[in-house]
């Protein structure tokens, strides 16, 4: 059997590469498919319209190739990204990951409707579709909210439109096909969100210092730990206090200590916290001066505080650092060997240490693992991620992580914790999206005489 294709008005094609410049065939085919993104066009499109040119693939492939660079970095640019960019290669992964996956959804469509011969048509209009939303991508992503996930919509619409239009068979198969075709895309652009090809420069790491001297840090904790337990008030009568403790155990990116620090200013000056919090970090600049960020120190400051805690008081504990799939925290101090503590070893450190309210927030990779060995009636936990779902914004010279910056910098203003986890939430689903990261899944249990004391507080 011979094929042969044919215009609108029935005439053959032959060979219109011998007869037009693969540049203008490029454009009569870049003006079609854009005809595709109208939604009711005066005149159906058939895609025996194209030219048919196989040039004109690698000529899309090339524009592709050369305006996606420059549209991340406008888009970077707009976010207000200007003091500095870095080649992030895990976006050239995905998009190169997305571009496979379409073009053997299509191969394999063309396959099976035995239209081999129209491959280069739609290949041609799938490049030319991602260039319109490769050009259109950083005004969506400007716009936020769910811009970016209506334009990616709207595109595979256009992609579904165009192989509708190819497909040369039955109708309840062409839309059998087609909508198999778009929910596939979909699927694949879910699994595979975007991710720029530039992203912020990291901020540069201070240079090495001298070791620390281990014998000398370890013999000055007990010291520090009652420094710091005698700097805590006692609780006054039939006055609810809350007490905040912060636990940053990871030395080698100084976010978890600028979180930390920052929360206990926010509960000094919002929550009428001055006087009733500490802090134990792992840092250069605080070795002097606040505990040590580890399991012995931790358990000793609770109990610490838990005995100067009336029975109406809240102990608020943030505990920010890298986890790991075993759901353990990861404590590291340069070369003092100090240990990992796991969700079960945390669990008993609050245990044992007779607090009569809790609220535990723990921000880290994985962190959805802590809530089940924190469990009690009188305890509210907080996670910044799933027990499977790593978090973000653990670089150092930030100020906060993601969901530390959600949580607390401009939403937690009282002790209303479940609207201000809500917000949270919604912050950083928002944030993953327009940065193309894998949802975290922030977690939130409480136990219900917690839920019955915040209810009547409020």
């Amino acid at each position: 059997m011979a094929w042969e294709l044919v215009d609108n008005a029935g005439k053959p094609q032959g060979e219109p590469a011998s007869r037009s410049s693969a540049l203008g065939n490029f454009g009569r085919d870049a003006l079609l498919v854009l005809r595709l993104f109208a939604p009711y066009p005066r005149h159906p499109l058939r895609v025996r319209m194209f030219s048919d040119d196989p040039r004109v693939v690698a000529l899309a492939l090339a524009v592709l190739l050369a305006c996606a660079p420059l549209a991340d970095y406008a888009e970077e640019l707009g976010h207000g990204h200007d003091a500095g960019l870095a080649f992030n290669v895990w976006g050239l992964y995905a998009a190169a990951t997305w571009l496979f996956a379409a073009t053997a959804l299509i191969f394999l469509l063309a396959l099976a409707n035995a239209r081999l011969q129209r491959l280069n048509h739609l290949l041609a209009g799938l490049l030319l579709v991602e260039i319109a939303r490769t050009v259109a991508t950083p005004l969506a992503s400007l716009a936020h909210g769910a811009a970016a996930d209506v334009l990616a919509a709207y595109c595979i619409a256009v992609l579904v439109r165009l192989l509708y239009g190819e497909l040369d068979v039955t109708r309840p198969r062409r839309i059998l096909a087609c909508a198999a075709a778009g929910a596939a895309l979909w699927a694949m652009h879910q699994a595979l969100p975007a991710n720029g090809l530039f992203k912020p420069a990291p901020t540069p790491r201070p240079a090495a210092l001298p070791a620390l001297n281990v014998e000398r840090v370890y013999l000055d904790q007990e010291r520090l730990v009652q420094a710091t337990l005698d700097a805590v008030r006692p609780s006054r009568a039939d006055v609810v206090e809350t007490y905040f403790v912060g636990f940053a155990p990871y030395a080698a990116e100084n976010v978890f200590r600028n979180e930390v620090e920052h929360i206990e200013a926010l509960f000094r000056e919002r929550l009428a916290g001055n006087g009733y919090t500490a802090l134990l970090v792992n840092s250069r600049e605080t070795v002097a001066s606040l505990p040590l960020a580890n399991g012995h120190n931790l358990a000793a400051v609770l109990a610490g505080i838990g005995a100067k805690m009336g029975d109406e008081d809240v102990l608020y504990l943030h505990m920010t650092s890298h986890g790991g799939d075993e759901h353990a925290l990861r404590v590291d101090f340069e070369n003092l060997g100090l240990n990992d503590l796991d969700a079960d070893t945390v669990g008993a450190i609050i245990n044992a240490a007779q607090l009569p309210w809790r609220v535990i927030v723990v921000s880290a990779c994985y962190s959805g693992g802590f809530i089940e060995p924190l469990k009690s009636p009188r305890s509210l936990v907080m996670t910044a991620s799933a027990a499977k779902n790593v978090s973000f914004g653990c670089e150092h010279g930030r100020e906060f992580t993601y969901f530390g910056e959600a949580l607390y910098q401009d939403n937690l203003s009282n002790t209303d914790y479940r609207v201000a986890f809500d917000r949270a939430v919604a912050i950083v689903r928002e944030r993953e999206q327009r940065e193309g990261l894998m949802a975290s899944e922030p977690q939130f249990w409480i136990g219900d005489e917690m839920a019955a004391k915040l209810a009547r507080a409020h």
